[in-house]
């Protein structure tokens, strides 16, 4: 099996420049026409550029084709994570003024849509390990003296109403607990830009982690566990599975060289979830999870439940 290096599948995401296949697709086209020029004009000669796009032109053997995307989808992957971390560290700065000053209204608007830059990451959380449980703990979950931090400390004192410290018997949270948690906050959100400025997870990588996020943390959003005080799963589901395309249309290229029936389960399981979120939303903003029937909560979980069972084997294939 051989494969031409201008038809290469490439991810689709906005955050990531164009391929580099697309680029010499381009050159040979040029190059062809350069040829051909001349030749009706008698100039034989070829230069090393038309060698180059000559060379790039023919096809590639099945081996070549794996060893290019599995070069091309580490450094996209990388990009997109770094691209989620410029982004996540913008907004955590605008949304840590509000909570430190006190602006209620305005941090809880905040909230949902700032951390949809961090759970899109989190396909890549295997390399920032202490930072995830420092950033996304749960109460339950978390080992933290003093002061709990992270976001879901955050999301209880903004839409709990109680200060969520292990501690805890302030009626809310102090000042002084503000700006310590919320400087926190921002302290791991750059520390998290610097872990992941040369991280270039293998597909491997890529595949375990989103693999572990789905079962995990998307599973629970499905189920509306994820953020029991502000109800706001349906955007954190959102992002994982964005985060989760991502990496599947890097690695698509070579799974369908593995298990083109797999490949094409993704695709339609991808669809299915997307669509039941897409049913939900209003616009851009989704509803709280507490206001689901449980219908939507089972089609919905169905749906989640499905995609995840398919991800789960990628990292398997792709070994075999």
């Amino acid at each position: 099996m051989s494969f031409h290096p201008a038809v290469l599948h490439h991810r689709r995401s906005p955050f990531v420049p164009h391929s580099p296949s697309r680029q010499t697709a381009g050159l040979a086209v040029f190059a062809a026409g350069a040829a051909l020029l001349l030749a009706l004009t008698g100039c034989t000669a070829s230069s090393p550029g038309e060698a180059a796009a000559a060379a790039a032109a023919k096809p590639l053997s099945q081996q070549a084709f794996i060893t290019r995307q599995l070069s091309l989808s580490s450094v996209d992957f990388g990009e997109y994570l770094r691209r989620q971390a410029f982004t996540l560290e913008a907004g955590t700065a605008e949304f840590v003024a509000a909570y430190e000053s006190g602006d209620d209204e305005l941090a809880r608007s905040l909230y949902a849509p700032t951390r949809v830059f961090y759970n899109r990451m989190l396909g890549g959380a295997a390399a920032f390990p202490e930072l995830d449980a420092s950033l996304d703990s749960q109460l339950a979950t978390c080992d933290c003296p003093g002061v709990y931090p992270g976001w879901h400390a955050v999301e209880a004192d903004l839409f709990g109403g109680s200060d969520p410290a292990p501690e805890g018997a302030a009626a809310a949270a102090t000042s002084d607990t503000r700006k310590t948690r919320g400087d926190q906050l921002l302290t791991d959100t750059k520390a998290l830009s610097s872990a992941v400025a040369g991280l270039r997870p293998s597909v491997e990588e890529q595949a375990a982690g989103v693999a572990a996020l789905m079962n995990g943390r998307a599973t629970a959003a499905a189920a509306g566990l994820a953020e029991p005080h502000s109800h706001s799963d349906l955007s954190d589901l959102q992002a994982y599975i964005d985060g989760a395309r991502e990496v599947f249309s890097g690695l698509r290229p070579i799974l369908v060289t593995q298990n083109a029936a797999l490949a094409t389960t993704l695709d339609h399981r991808f669809e299915a979830a997307e669509g039941e979120l897409n049913g939900l939303r209003t616009g851009i903003s989704f509803p709280g999870y507490d206001t689901l029937s449980e219908e939507q909560r089972q089609t919905l979980q169905s749906a989640v439940a499905d995609l995840t069972s398919s991800l789960g084997q990628v990292p398997g294939t792709l070994a075999s």
